[in-house]
């Protein structure tokens, strides 16, 4: 029979000890990944609130590594985004996308909905032939972008 894990208990350092404070834990092998060197400082802000939602969400909307980001969390919750700068969250969202952290689920944009994301690990293949990001794991405005280039290049 196995033992019931012990609840860890917040360190002073860590949290106030509100009862409902998430964590967003993340490991050195992503901090050293090419990947996460790429992204800008905000970026890697964005993707720690990602992760914080996450364990925030009692019901996830599409599975375990599933959570909403909206305007009312990344603007008025968080206070990352101004709404006159909701552009940066977009392309901010899009680099965590391009870089294989997180994958879009639904996009809000398209549904008039809240959008849905996941985690993802393709990040550990970044840079290498095995990296891919499909396009229906983009947002509308990473496949807005995608057909820009494609039409300065054309």
């Amino acid at each position: 029979m196995g033992r019931r894990k012990k609840e860890y208990t917040k360190q002073s350092y860590e949290s106030t000890g509100i009862s409902w404070d998430t964590s967003a834990n993340i490991y050195i092998s992503m901090l050293q990944s090419k990947a996460w060197a790429e992204l800008t400082a905000k970026q890697q802000v964005l993707y720690l609130y990602c992760k914080a939602q996450r364990y925030a969400e009692k019901k996830k909307p599409s599975g375990d590594l599933s959570f909403t980001m909206n305007r009312s969390k990344w603007c008025d919750l968080y206070g990352l985004y101004t709404v006159a700068n909701n552009r940066m969250f977009y392309r901010d969202m899009a680099a965590l996308i391009g870089r294989g952290f997180i994958i879009c689920l639904e996009c809000g944009a398209i549904t008039r909905t809240k959008s849905v994301y996941a985690f993802s690990d393709m990040w550990q293949n970044y840079g290498t032939d095995r990296f891919v990001i499909p396009p229906d794991h983009m947002t509308k405005y990473m496949l807005n972008e995608v057909k820009k280039q494609k039409e300065k290049g054309a």
